[in-house]
This record gives structure tokens, sequence and C-alpha cells, in this order.
């Protein structure tokens, strides 16, 4: 991920401003295809492709994606990919992120852990929870490709040459990941990623985990299920 996708990016934040500005304000299929029709042709002469990483993206249901697939396919070769954490310490960083931004939260829980244990007691869980749910909604309706985080950035089961025969992109190195290797508080603070480093606001313990994955069974599992492996191992 080259400086280009920061927040001096003189693509996204200097030449299209305006385009910006009217993609969010008139948030149609019609402007979201505008928007990126118009970004591939500022772009084509250094970048192959344009891209969505909305985390919003995965709420998407799947009468959604059926109804917009047909309409953007007219437009664009599309490719998706999805790179998934271990569930559990996904769901804990997203959680810590909550708490650290809400004064409610810090009211009614101690702690960040104090809320995660809660959270994962109520057992109302969000779509990011739904590894194989997501992928099968994406994969009926477009070319798509899950990858294992910690397989991809520790070189494992030949994730990298999977995603660079995916993209038809011989992709020699990866931006850092401060998720890999899993050093909780102690993240090393990569430049643009503080949305990672600053997730956890405290570290895991064994009993934690343990806790989390008891909850969390069902989606460790439907992940075997359908793959067959076992990348986050207890």
């Amino acid at each position: 991920m080259p400086q280009s996708y920061g927040m001096k990016n003189k693509y996204a934040f200097h030449q299209n401003l305006d385009e910006i500005h009217e993609l969010y304000q008139k948030p149609t299929l019609d402007t979201y295809i505008k928007y990126y029709t118009r970004h591939y042709q500022r772009v084509k002469h250094e970048y192959s492709y344009v891209h969505d990483f909305s985390n919003s993206n995965a709420f998407l249901p799947l009468s959604f994606l059926q109804k917009i697939a047909p309409v953007l396919k007219k437009h664009f070769k599309i490719k998706v990919l999805i790179i998934f954490r271990d569930p559990v310490r996904r769901l804990y960083s997203e959680l810590s992120h909550h708490y650290r931004k809400s004064h409610i939260l810090q009211k009614k829980y101690i702690s960040s852990r104090e809320y995660f244990r809660s959270y994962l007691k109520m057992g109302d869980y969000s779509m990011n929870c739904e590894f194989v749910k997501r992928i099968k909604y994406y994969k009926s309706n477009f070319s798509t490709l899950s990858i294992v985080s910690e397989d991809l950035w520790g070189g494992k089961n030949d994730q990298l040459a999977k995603l660079s025969n995916f993209l038809h992109f011989d992709i020699k190195n990866l931006w850092p990941n401060c998720y890999y290797p899993e050093m909780g508080t102690k993240a090393p603070h990569h430049e643009y990623l503080a949305d990672q480093y600053e997730s956890d606001l405290e570290d895991l313990t064994d009993d934690d985990l343990s806790f989390g994955r008891k909850y969390l069974a069902k989606y460790y599992d439907q992940w075997y299920n359908e793959f067959g492996t076992t990348p986050w191992r207890c």
C-alpha cells in the first residue's frame, strides 16, 4: 500500500473533492458508478484497478447484492477480496474500538474486556462474525476470493500466490499488518494504520480467548465445514 492511499492522496483528496461530496451526499448506484468510472480514468496511467474496501460492504444483504450485481457488471469487471482474521481477536478489536469512542460504554463497563465478555453472552452478533455466510453472499454474485489474514502475512498455504493469481498481478511485497503477529497493545505503529494499532485497549488473556471461542464456536465450525481447514487453532 503506497503513500497514495494515505490522507495526502493526490487522487482522492485533491483532484476530485467535488466528486467525493457528490458520492456521499447522493449515495445512489448511479453516483457510485459515476465516481469509480471517473476515478479509474484519473488513475489508470499509474494503477491497474480501482477498489472499494469499505467495511460497510460486509453488511450488504444478499437481496441487495443480487439487485446491483447485473448493473455493476455492465460497467466493471468485479473481483471481490475478503480477508479474514481470527474471529475472537477480530471481534475484540472491533468492540474495543467502539468502547474507546463511547462514553456510554465506558460508564456501563469498567473495561473493554468486560464489554467484550458481556457482548458475547448476549448472543446477537453482527454480520462481521458471519464469515462463511458473507463469502457465500458475494460468491453467488461475483468472482470472490477469501484469504486468511494470518496465513497471508505469515507466508503460509500459498496465500500470496493465490492472491496474485486472482488479481492477475504479481505481488512482491505486502504492506505491514499491525495484527500480524498478534501483539495486542504492543502492536507496532505503522504509518496510516492507526485504526489497527489503536484498536486494542487491553491484551486478551488465554482465558479471554477460550471464553470467546466457546461463544463463537459455531463460526469456527462453519469455516471448517466449508473449507476443511482450521487456520485459527486454539
